[in-house]
């Protein structure tokens, strides 16, 4: 986006924000933001650009007010006073909505910070105070003003100066809050965002001129190139960074390195660049004062150069100050600093050492994150990877990993990624660490042990063996541990990482045969209807001549075996059978048990080993009570990646035949989706029911077994495992139960109520639920 389209002044539009007064906390004053919004709506006015297209948006303090004024006039500006968050986000939500026009710029000048772990850039509100942190969170405004319902601004420019420091370095009281922005449809939109601070560093203010040092380089630049007003914003990237390197060059203790970000149209894809301060004098003598401090004498210092001979190079003959050398290496030589803090781990470096140097290695970002044995140990691991990994796969590991970074791979069409290529793509995510952390001094989870974690996680379409998991997860876990990641936060990725996977596989649609079972009398007799959905969530009614009329088990059996059969013809995955029940039967018909061998000479074809079975309930013949339990089903379904579980035992049906204990248990617990109850099949019945009444979309029980059961037998149906795995994990322990009872001595049924996925037209019902009043307490 470095070129900006020509046209008519007419067609541009600027959302200008300049906040120095934030009247419930006096310590946040900011003086000279405003002066710093009126500036740039001057250059914008300037250029041609009509006063009514820019909406100046100013919370000024009392002392500044007269002169803002003033400026405004002589610019012949409008501004307006804002005071909350609403009204900046009603500018861009309602304002912005029926506006026509080609290039809309955005400058922000006031306080920010970088939200908890790294995740979002938050620019304080002028109602913002300890007790309410009210905020806006810059990629939720770019994600909103990409909408595809704005009528133009397909291409976008943001000024962004405010502080990117981490949030635990401020130890707020309370955290940040952002408003929410809509999200709609996206429009091909291109945007460009320089922020004055890289993530974790302060925008400089300088007092005594009152404005931004961010802020007045890239109008000093503007107003002398740019008087057009489309400017080359190459050109304008590469003058404030070298402005600030060459101020940092100079002797300036500050780092603030000015960040850009350009995101391309429609598949929201970003390119980033940035660069690090260059190795100058000051970052080089605080380095070697560092070595001075910590290693005894140049001895020693010679002993860790030759250790890390393959990362730096060989040691030029008769030089003078190996301290100095070294210090240049660690900042020049790529491996170089994450060797030498590896070397002192394993040499048992006093906790302080090593904190030290991964604070140099964060402030002036010494070139490449992993020590050679990591980056050689992951290599390995790689080149050993048994599922292949096309750019496709990679970009969305990478996106739902890191997806701050920017970083995308091609490979010219190619389906899967070379070693070569794939290493590239990590050396390009060690360029972001993380960010450091305020409790440990050392870094947040860098980008590349994210990506990997979330590769461990990612289940694909090929299986990749428990070890060569594990592995991978070790080498991510050595590499958290070296640079002092917080274990907590460590635990938080891979958390995510699993629940992405999930939501991932949930959101394929896997195809499904749906089965009506209605029972005719009291014998063996049932009339199935099957349906089928290949994965498009378009329910058709399978085509065969048995499908509706009365058939025993075994006949029934057969037919849902050819429907599950014609699916997988289709496109070679194995459907799940969801057995559509009534209410009362759902406890009544042991469907996983149905054997559809023929005769005497035929095996045993049972339905629950066979396929993967999930119940549902069919629609309540109560309308209340039907409404009731799918609105909970449905706010509980939005929990269900969660691995809460309520355990229903014994006790909560103990001298209490309304099951109210369980029914208290279960309104309660809100964070939980999934049920299991382990208790005696006649206790268990209850409980299963009232769980079902109440909307739980998950709930496991035991068909069979009358004794009480402890957790350790369900244990290894991992209840709190990965939810699309689960009909799986039922239909394996159903085979192994079979193959050894007393190791499996369970018959288990899965109840699993996806509001999402469409249940077929329910025919009509012929009686009334008799054990409805007993779920309804």
């Amino acid at each position: 986006m470095a070129g900006l389209n020509r046209g008519d002044p007419d067609a541009i539009h600027a959302v200008i924000v300049g906040l120095e007064k934030y009247p419930k906390a006096i310590e946040m004053t900011l003086a000279g933001a405003a002066g710093n919004a009126v500036r740039f709506a001057r250059w914008l006015r300037e250029g041609g650009v009509p006063k009514e297209n820019i909406t100046l948006l100013l919370s000024v303090l009392d002392e500044n007010e007269a002169a803002v004024a003033s400026e405004a006039k002589d610019a012949d500006l409008a501004w307006r006073r804002v005071g909350t968050a609403d009204d900046i986000r009603t500018v861009f939500v309602e304002e912005l909505a029926s506006v026509p026009g080609e290039l809309l710029y955005v400058y922000w000048g006031g306080h920010g910070i970088m939200g908890r772990n790294g995740a979002e850039r938050l620019l304080f509100t002028p109602d913002a105070w300890a007790a309410d942190l009210r905020c806006v969170a810059v990629e939720d405004l770019r994600l909103h003003l990409i909408r595809d319902d704005l009528p133009g601004f397909t291409q976008q420019v943001f000024f962004i100066d405010a502080c990117a420091a981490f949030e635990e370095q401020y130890q707020l009281d309370q955290p940040p809050v952002p408003v929410p922005f809509p999200r709609h449809g996206r429009g091909e939109v291109e945007q460009f965002v320089l922020y004055a601070a890289r993530d974790g560093q302060e925008a400089e203010q300088d007092l005594t001129a009152g404005t931004g040092l961010f802020t007045s380089t890239v109008l000093d630049w503007l107003e002398d190139r740019a008087p057009h007003l489309r400017p080359d914003l190459t050109l304008l990237e590469q003058h404030v960074r070298t402005w600030f390197e060459d101020r940092y060059a100079n002797g300036s203790p500050s780092t603030q390195t000015p960040t850009a970000y350009h995101y391309r149209a429609l598949d929201n894809g970003a390119q980033f660049d940035t660069t690090f301060a260059r190795v100058d004098a000051a970052a080089l003598g605080q380095v070697r004062d560092t070595l001075c401090r910590h290693l005894k004498d140049d001895t020693t210092c010679l002993e860790y150069v030759d250790r890390l001979v393959d990362a730096c190079g060989p040691l030029p003959p008769a030089v003078r100050d190996p301290m100095s050398w070294f210090a240049r290496a660690l900042l020049h030589k790529p491996r170089a600093m994450a060797g030498f803090v590896e070397a002192l781990t394993n040499d048992g470096a006093k906790e302080k050492v090593i904190q030290a140097f991964l604070t140099l290695a964060l402030r002036h970002g010494s070139p490449g994150l992993l020590s050679p044995r990591e980056y050689a140990d992951l290599r390995a691991l790689l080149a050993q990877w048994p599922a292949p990994l096309p750019p496709a796969v990679v970009n969305t590991l990478t996106q739902a990993s890191a997806s701050r970074c920017g970083v995308q791979v091609t490979a010219d069409g190619a389906p899967a990624l070379s070693l070569p290529q794939l290493m590239d793509h990590i050396e390009r995510l060690e360029e972001f660490p993380g960010g450091r952390s305020q409790v440990t001094k050392g870094f947040k989870v860098p980008a590349v042990v994210a990506f990997t974690q979330y590769l461990v996680s990612h289940t694909g379409t090929t299986r990749v063996s428990y070890a060569r998991r594990k592995l991978l997860e070790q080498w991510g876990d050595r590499v958290a541990a070296r640079l002092r990641v917080e274990a907590a936060e460590l635990a938080r990725v891979k958390a995510e990482a699993a629940e992405w996977d999930e939501a991932l596989h949930a959101s394929r649609a896997p195809a499904r045969v749906v089965v009506q079972v209605y029972p005719e009398g009291t014998g063996d007799i049932f009339t199935c209807v099957v349906w089928i959905d290949a994965g498009t969530g378009e329910l058709s009614r399978y085509a065969h001549p048995d499908n509706g009329v009365p058939l025993s088990s075994a006949q029934a059996v057969g037919l849902i075996g050819r429907a599950a059969r014609s699916l997988t013809e289709h496109d070679g995955t194995e459907p799940v059978v969801e057995i559509v029940l009534q209410h009362d039967d759902i406890l009544e018909i042991p469907v996983q048990a149905w054997d559809g061998a023929g005769g005497p000479a035929d095996g045993p074809v049972l339905l629950g080993v066979e396929q993967q079975i999930t119940l549902r309930c069919a629609p309540m013949a109560s309308v209340d009570k039907e409404d009731y339990r799918r609105f909970w089903l449905k706010k509980r379904w939005s929990r269900r990646l969660l691995p809460d579980v309520v355990y229903l035992d014994e006790s909560h049906t103990v001298e209490d035949p309304r099951a109210m204990r369980a029914y208290a248990t279960l309104r309660t617990s809100s964070d939980a989706a999934r049920v299991v109850v382990r208790t005696g099949r006649r206790a268990g019945a209850l409980l299963v029911r009232t769980a079902l009444a109440l909307g739980y979309p998950v709930v496991i029980w035991d068909t069979e077994d009358s004794r009480a059961l402890t957790g350790g037998e369900f244990a290894q149906l991992q209840p709190e495992g990965a939810l699309h795995e689960l009909p799986e994990r039922v239909r394996s322990y159903w085979a192994q139960s079979h193959h050894d009872r007393v190791r499996h001595p369970l018959r288990p049924a899965l109840l699993l109520e996806d509001h999402d996925r469409a249940l077929p037209p329910v025919l009509s019902l012929t009686r009334e639920s008799a054990s409805e009043e007993e779920a309804s307490c």
